[in-house]
């Protein structure tokens, strides 16, 4: 997963990640904004309708045909009115909830992810670390090696070397 990831694109991917929860929770606040108008729009229409609709007892029935139309719209714009508070309740409990509770989740998902990808990265600078030395070691000793069997290699030619020098360096 992020192992295999090297330093710079893990910053890509967590730049990618971060804009896409900020995109997410931009378009929620979108919702959160809309359900706010439609609550808005669906009292300013209630208070509307309260305002014109007349106060009358039940005996007092309209005769004109212009205002039982009128009535007719206001009972009309009151309905359309709570359709706009059940729009808006709805987007609230089936929208913009979900949206958060997965906001949150994506949230702690990607900070999961994060946490696991450094240390994947910390492992893994540890392991080049420590590659790096045994290779620095390893060429080290290859150097005194090399320097040891021409050392033997000379003194062995050397007619003039006694056994024991010829021995010590073989050791």
């Amino acid at each position: 997963m992020f192992s295999c990831l090297p330093a710079d694109q893990f910053d890509n991917l967590d730049k990618h990640t971060q804009w896409g929860i900020d995109f997410f929770e931009r378009y929620a606040k979108f919702v959160k904004e809309r359900l706010d108008v439609e609550q808005n729009y669906a009292k300013q229409l209630r208070n509307l309708v309260k305002k014109y609709c007349p106060k009358r007892s039940k005996d007092e029935e309209p005769r004109f045909t212009s205002c039982v139309s009128f009535y007719s719209i206001l009972g009309e714009l009151n309905d359309y009115a709570g359709q706009r508070e059940v729009v808006a309740e709805e987007m609230s409990h089936k929208v913009y909830h979900e949206l958060m509770r997965y906001s949150q989740e994506l949230k702690a998902e990607r900070k999961h992810h994060l946490q696991e990808g450094r240390k994947a990265q910390q492992c893994m600078e540890h392991c080049w670390k420590q590659m790096d030395n045994s290779k620095k070691k390893f060429e080290r000793e290859c150097r005194e090696a090399e320097k040891a069997q021409m050392t033997f290699d000379r003194l062995d030619n050397d007619i003039n070397a006694t056994k024991s020098e010829v021995e010590k360096i073989r050791i």
